[in-house]
C-alpha cells in the first residue's frame, strides 16, 4: 500500500457509535494521503455525519459498508451510495 492508491473497506453496525472509529480512520488515510491535519479532520466530520444520516434513514437489517480508497487522484469515501471527495 502506498499513499497514491488504497482501498479499505469495512463494514459499521447498527450502534451509530462506531461512526467515530470510522470517521478516525477516514482521517488517517486523508493523514497518509498528504492532507492537512485540520482539511482531514473536516472531512473525517463529514464522513462521520453521512454514515450517521444512513444509519437513521432506514432501519438497516444488515451492516452499513463503508469504502475508503485512493486510486492516484482525489480521496474517496462511499457510504450507502453516496461518495464523499476530498482532493489531496
Amino acid at each position: 500500500m502506498d499513499a497514491t492508491s488504497f482501498e479499505l473497506i469495512v463494514s459499521v453496525s447498527q450502534d451509530a457509535r462506531f461512526a467515530v472509529t470510522v470517521r478516525e480512520l477516514v482521517v488517517c488515510a486523508a493523514q497518509y494521503a498528504g492532507c492537512s491535519d485540520a482539511d482531514a479532520a473536516a472531512f473525517g466530520r463529514d464522513v462521520e455525519a453521512a454514515i450517521r444520516a444512513s444509519l437513521d434513514e432506514a432501519a438497516l437489517e444488515t451492516m452499513l459498508p463503508v469504502t475508503v480508497r485512493r486510486r492516484a487522484g482525489p480521496l474517496e469515501v462511499l457510504v450507502n451510495g453516496h461518495t464523499l471527495t476530498l482532493h489531496v
